[in-house]
């Protein structure tokens, strides 16, 4: 599935960022634990000159062995990674104790100079990897709009976490042309891509075929009987009861449904890429 969703505010919004991380002093990288790989945007890591903070964003839909295995990863040679809830109780602690052990080398160069400690720090990701609402756990309270769909935020803003802290909240930026096809699926799937410009269909049928290569059980367990990737949607939508006009199955329906389904974790914890390249 190649993909070319591409709108200006996202071309604007690259030149924000790489105009913001040159006066930044850490990036906030925030991926979703369901499709870690697939999140990572080439453009930024161009770009990221500064200590990074990869986080590890909506950790109840992944299983915990899968991103453990992240965090592990993206912890080598120095980095900084952890896995949070964006809108659980642990996560603003576990976010200040990230940013400040990333940039301790500053902190202590300020403390040395007896200046007061502060931080600037770019918070960016592909769309709907949950961005705002880690900065919302941040702040303590919601200061910024939120929405479980690619392109709510479209402009870059500022906001005071705590007199040691700024943080700055980015568009959820793509790349121009997504010509990997694994990558372009993953991230559909997710929802960081609008299901407007998307064929559901091809989308929810590729997805068929990922679930039963994970295990097959998961679609047996949702839907009561076994899905086949020739004709899933179709089997899908006879469990369902979706129908058209004439008796045929509704599988626009069908697709929908199992894309939501997914996304709202009614399959159960589902990861589509892990650490070791399986899936």
């Amino acid at each position: 599935m190649e993909i070319n969703w591409f709108p200006g505010h996202m071309a604007k919004s690259t030149r924000e960022i790489e105009s913001s991380l040159k006066v930044a002093d850490c990036a906030v990288y925030v991926l979703d634990s369901r499709a870690v790989k697939s999140c990572f945007n080439p453009a930024f890591d161009k770009m990221i000159d500064v200590p990074t903070v990869y986080v590890l964003n909506k950790t109840d839909l992944a299983p915990k062995d899968v991103i453990d295995g992240w965090v592990k990863a993206l912890s080598a040679g120095g980095n900084i990674a952890v896995a949070v809830e964006g809108t659980g109780s642990a996560c603003r602690k576990k976010l200040l104790a990230a940013i400040k052990a990333a940039c301790s080398t500053m902190l202590e160069k300020q403390r040395k100079r007896g200046i007061n400690e502060h931080v600037r720090a770019v918070v960016l990701g592909v769309p709907n990897t949950g961005k705002s609402t880690v900065i919302n756990s941040l702040c303590g309270k919601a200061r910024l709009i939120t929405g479980d769909k690619a392109g709510v935020t479209r402009a870059a803003r500022w906001a005071r976490v705590d007199e040691t802290l700024d943080v700055l909240d980015t568009a959820g930026t793509l790349y121009p042309k997504i010509t990997d096809r694994t990558v372009g699926e993953n991230l559909a799937i997710i929802g960081s891509i609008k299901d407007e410009v998307l064929d559901v269909t091809e989308l929810a049928a590729a997805l068929i075929g990922r679930l039963n290569g994970i295990d097959e059980n998961i679609l047996t367990a949702r839907y009561g009987k076994q899905i086949s990737p020739q004709n899933g949607l179709c089997e899908i939508a006879a469990a369902r009861g979706y129908k058209i006009r004439g008796g045929e199955f509704d599988t626009e329906r069908a697709a929908a449904a199992l894309i939501d389904d997914f996304r709202k974790c009614r399959l159960g914890k589902i990861a589509l890429e892990r650490v070791d390249g399986g899936r």
